[in-house]
């Protein structure tokens, strides 16, 4: 039986690998990094203690392992954390990739984000020879994960073997920790943001991603890097669909980009005074108006089969989740 270890397993993409590889008959070894176990309840999953930034408490974690799948960051958009965006995105992936080295690990899945990627223009498609984010001046996170990536290319010419992939904005179940996307696409259901710019994004289920990663330890190529894509839908799209399946009109219009900004020192204040990152900033709102609207995830599909399924189908299952655990108000 092939032992998998996934970092960043309380998270969304980590929760759901857990799923689908125990489906595939994987024995799965989860880093429990923050005790917080709702990702794990009623699996049969080993679970040990440890933290990627700290590399002293890896190495009883990785033995025996045959595969890793390193699906741990801090996803923020404020940059009064920037050091804490840098140390588990960039210093935590040196930390992986060596103790996986060393640990004779047989295969890596990173992951990365489309956001490691210069991606203007965007109306031109994204492929994954676009170069990389090398502004130090960038977005952090953007920054943070295209160096990380860079990391993995290094210590692939030292004898690891890995793939990369780039996904876009994943949605659907098993969030149990809401991150930033899941909270946006949750205050949309709730009727929050009734009015959106009229920008949009590229969406695709967690759960197809999952797949393809798995996909990935057989079919990825040493240092490849691979899109991982689904459907573009402007926002107000998206809260169109998510309406029809709770039968009730949750979004009204369209709003002119600048008004964005407005919200901005609201937000700053209420992360203030919660002590904890702001959830709209300049940076959330250069990533809203910045995506791709043509990934077509060409290489995936032929190399690693991805093949995403239709987005209302995400929406509706989308939608049960967070409904069932009182998220989204029925």
């Amino acid at each position: 039986m092939t032992f998998a270890l996934i970092t960043g397993s309380s998270g969304h993409a980590g929760a759901t690998l857990i799923r689908e590889l125990i489906n595939q008959d994987y024995k799965v070894r989860c880093i429990d990094f923050d005790n917080d176990h709702r990702a794990y309840e009623g699996l049969d999953v080993d679970l040990i203690e440890g933290d990627i930034t700290k590399k002293d408490s890896l190495w009883k974690i990785f033995e025996d392992v045959d595969v890793v799948f390193h699906t741990a960051a801090f996803i923020c958009l404020d940059r009064r954390y920037k050091d804490l965006i840098r140390n588990v995105n960039v210093n935590g992936t040196r930390n992986v990739c060596d103790v996986a080295l060393k640990s004779g690990v047989k295969k890596m899945i990173h992951f990365s984000s489309v956001d490691a990627f210069n991606r203007f223009p965007i109306d031109e498609p994204l492929l994954e020879d676009k170069e990389l984010v090398n502004d130090k001046n960038a977005i952090p996170y953007d920054l943070s994960k295209a160096d990380a990536q860079r990391i993995v290319l290094e210590y692939c010419n030292k004898g690891l073997e890995a793939s990369i992939l780039h996904p876009v904005n994943i949605f659907g179940p098993y969030d149990y920790k809401v991150g930033l996307g899941t909270e946006g696409l949750i205050d949309l259901a709730n009727g929050k943001t009734p009015r959106l710019p009229n920008w949009g994004y590229n969406y695709v289920d967690v759960r197809d991603l999952c797949v393809t990663a798995i996909s990935a330890i057989e079919n990825g190529k040493n240092g490849q890097n691979y899109l991982i894509a689904g459907e573009y839908r402007t926002f107000f799209e998206l809260g169109q669909m998510i309406g029809e399946v709770l039968g009730k009109e949750v979004v009204k219009g369209s709003i002119p980009g600048f008004l964005a900004y407005l919200l901005v020192p609201f937000s700053y204040i209420k992360s203030v005074r919660e002590g904890s990152p702001s959830t709209r900033t300049l940076d959330t709102i250069h990533t809203g108006k910045t995506g791709n609207k043509i990934v077509p995830s060409t290489l995936a599909r032929e190399e690693l089969n991805h093949n995403p399924r239709p987005i209302m189908e995400t929406v509706i299952d989308f939608v049960k989740f967070y409904s069932d655990r009182g998220l989204i108000k029925i």
